[in-house]
């Protein structure tokens, strides 16, 4: 880790976790998903794999499994390709890929949810090959503008929930769903303290780390990560004044696994302010307001959506604008993943809709099997200095 970003604290007060020791922990964590699966079966947890982040946590939580986010890091794709097209997105090609080479052996499920139809025709074509998993398939719906639409998506979450007590061979009370809202509760508030203290000083922690610890926070078990976050914040406070001359930008996008395009902004003289990624806030913003199968509904409902969700023409450039003033951003980069349909469609319009509001605008596609290549170094150094 580079000087500037790391204000070692080892030897510090007693219960206050080194700096040194969190950020190279969740880094650690964020690297080696498998690493967390294999410790998880090593103690006999049950775990759920999902594939999008529509699917509510807290239903699997509160039924005793523990949810894992699927997220593909093969680096060579064969196996996938005999039961997916080349021009399908990286992020489902590298999760088949590393769930065939046995990677996910140990998880006990693999549930979906309806985005977009490279999903949609994924959940098919694994629910016919692989029948050994529990494959389920939450159709949330894509229009969320009408009553009618909202009523689909209560009955389709009672159908997922029942599904999963039918699996576990347990009734999920209401002890249990209220212990699971409170621990992701908590989660989504902590995540997003440490998103406003870095907002805040971009130098007391490099950007990768915004990543870092929300991928962290999908391989683990909540209740065991929150105290380790609320140790590093007491410690932290508000960190020495810093990174006033830094260039802010915001992500939007999909799935990213890789840094990148963090530590990239950080070398040349920018950091990431705020992000509109699926593996960034979108994943944690919003909270459920009661420990009730409608009020977990509401959240995933009414939280920002993705692009693969519609409330209106304009309502999602309206956020990205909104996100990117409150985070007195200097530019966007639109973080995409190559061949995704949903995030491809929006971006005209956003684009747009930022560059009417005074905001900069780039555009990197990535392929998330591929690791850094010297094209994206330039492209971000360049459109760095053109801020400057």
């Amino acid at each position: 880790m580079r000087g500037g970003f790391c204000r070692g604290k080892a030897g510090g007060t007693p219960g206050i976790m080194s700096e040194n020791d969190f950020l190279g922990f969740v880094r650690d964590v964020s690297r080696d998903p498998f690493g967390q699966i294999k410790k998880y079966a090593a103690q006999g947890r049950r775990m759920a794999g999902y594939m999008c982040t529509y699917v509510p946590e807290e239903f699997l939580y509160a039924a005793g499994l523990l949810p894992i986010r699927l997220l593909g890091r093969a680096t060579q794709i064969t196996k996938a390709d005999r039961h997916l097209q080349s021009y399908c997105c990286s992020h489902v090609r590298g999760f088949l890929e590393d769930y065939m080479d046995g990677a996910y052996n140990d998880i006990s499920a693999v549930l979906f949810a309806y985005t977009c139809d490279t999903m949609q025709s994924f959940y098919d074509i694994f629910k016919m090959n692989f029948p050994e998993k529990y494959i389920a398939n939450l159709n949330f719906p894509v229009r969320l503008d009408t009553k009618s639409a909202y009523k689909y998506a209560l009955t389709e979450t009672l159908r997922f929930k029942e599904g999963i007590e039918k699996f576990t061979g347990k009734k999920i009370g209401a002890a249990e769903l209220e212990n699971a809202v409170n621990v992701y509760n908590k989660n989504r508030e902590l995540v997003g303290k440490l998103y406003d203290l870095h907002s805040a000083n971009p130098d007391i922690f490099p950007s990768a780390t915004l990543l870092q610890v929300s991928l962290a926070s999908m391989f683990m078990d909540k209740a065991e990560l929150n105290p380790m976050i609320e140790k590093y914040l007491a410690g932290a406070g508000a960190g020495p004044a810093g990174g006033a001359a830094r260039k802010r930008l915001i992500l939007i996008g999909s799935i990213n696994l890789g840094e990148d395009i963090y530590t990239l902004a950080d070398e040349y003289g920018a950091t990431i302010a705020n992000d509109d990624m699926c593996t960034g806030r979108r994943y944690f913003q919003g909270l459920v307001e009661k420990p009730t199968d409608e009020g977990i509904l509401s959240r995933y409902y009414n939280r920002p959506h993705c692009a693969a969700k519609h409330l209106s023409n304009t309502s999602r450039g309206e956020y990205i604008v909104k996100l990117a003033k409150a985070a007195k951003a200097d530019a966007a980069i639109f973080d995409y993943l190559k061949f995704c349909d949903p995030h491809a469609f929006d971006y005209p319009y956003m684009r747009k809709m930022l560059e009417s509001a005074g905001f900069r605008t780039h555009l990197i596609e990535v392929e998330q099997s591929l690791g850094q290549s010297g094209q994206l170094r330039t492209k971000m150094q360049a459109f760095i200095e053109t801020l400057k």
